[in-house]
């Protein structure tokens, strides 16, 4: 049988960090072990020991084994990919002041992107260790100061920018510019903005957004507008964060807006424009790539990254499903599962055809992207 939809979104990537995909628990840099990776955007570790021993400002990204110890401090792991429908990412410092001294960047791929909207949706989740005051009112971040944060970050990016203000030498590892779309966990949920057109790296920061510091999960959408957006809001973007179970905040926004407007405590946020943009460095670049750090040794607290999707413009068809001669299911995009045509459906396969175990019980399955 073949299934077939009306067109829809393209989707660029997407991840549970499930066992299904390929994920393991440990050291994510390298998984999974199905298609594309978690790549060390700190470029090339050799080359500062080489050439600029003395630069110290970014990390290589390789964990560190600590004396005595039988497990190394892992900065970067996937933590509970075999529970039901995938687990977390979890961002760590190592604790040490020496593999995660500064920062630490990391990426993963998609296709590039020349045109927009382009909208990643994720959930992060600061994981403290603190107690939380009776009177912790998340709306008006009356403890932002007192409460521990987490200095990271989650962004596109076109990563052809990581030359474009190479710092030391021209050293490949500084890439601290080349973010597009910054959005980060410090003392809000925040986010970077440049004016308008202004591109060329630098920005500030809005210091508006919600709070996360009594480890609610934070719902994330980002979106992008590039290249064929209207002229008034091109190349820059929108974030929204919907703490669980409670209304959205939008922190960024793609023109002038005002907060409350008309009210005593008023605020005005500027259109959030690119840090760097798209084809900065190379114009035959465009937004390829999800771009996450971790800033300096905030050990012991953590983050947990889940639920990641990056979505195109472009239409394509819906994704089908059916089966080819030897009874292999055959598929685009993901194969889930279920006991009932309504679900719920468990994912079961990222790469088709997906062969049906031996003895297994009837199953409906459908196609997901």
């Amino acid at each position: 049988m073949l299934f077939a939809a009306n067109l829809q979104a393209q989707l660029l990537y997407k991840t549970t960090f499930s066992a299904v995909e390929g994920y393991t628990n440990g050291w994510a840099i390298g998984q999974p072990s199905i298609g594309n990776k978690w790549i060390n955007a700190n470029d090339d570790w050799d080359w500062v020991q080489t050439y600029d021993p003395a630069y110290n400002k970014l990390n290589n990204g390789k964990s560190w084994w600590p004396e005595g110890a039988t497990e190394p401090f892992y900065i970067v792991t996937a933590t509970n990919c075999t529970a039901p429908g995938g687990g977390a990412m979890m961002i760590a410092s190592d604790g040490n002041f020496g593999t995660n001294a500064q920062t630490y960047f990391f990426k993963m791929d998609f296709p590039k992107q020349m045109t927009g909207p382009i909208t990643a949706t994720w959930d992060w989740k600061f994981v403290c260790t603190n107690t939380i005051p009776a009177d912790y009112d998340p709306t008006n971040n009356n403890y932002s100061a007192e409460l521990p944060g987490y200095d990271t970050g989650f962004t596109f990016s076109d990563y052809a920018n990581n030359i474009a203000d190479p710092g030391s030498l021209d050293n490949p590892n500084w890439v601290y510019s080349e973010l597009g779309t910054p959005v980060r966990l410090g003392t809000v949920q925040d986010t970077r903005y440049n004016f308008l057109g202004a591109c060329g790296g630098g920005g500030n920061w809005n210091n508006y957004g919600p709070q996360f510091k009594d480890g609610t999960t934070l719902h994330m959408r980002l979106i992008a507008y590039v290249a064929n957006a209207p002229a008034e809001y091109m190349n820059t973007f929108e974030c929204f964060a919907q703490r669980d179970g409670e209304d959205v905040w939008q922190t960024a926004f793609r023109e002038p807006s005002f907060i409350n407007e008309g009210l005593p405590d008023q605020l005005f946020l500027n259109e959030s424009g690119f840090r760097r943009c798209p084809g900065e460095t190379d114009p035959a670049s465009g937004v390829n790539c999800l771009m996450l750090w971790l800033n300096g040794n905030q050990f012991p607290h953590y983050v947990l990254v889940s639920n990641i999707r990056v979505v195109g413009p472009d239409p394509i068809a819906a994704p089908a499903v059916g089966f080819d001669p030897t009874g292999k299911v055959t598929f685009d995009g993901w194969l889930e599962a279920a006991d009932t045509p309504e679900g719920p459906y468990a994912l079961v396969a990222v790469q088709s055809p997906y062969a049906v175990p031996a003895g297994a019980t009837a199953k409906f399955y459908r196609a997901s992207n």
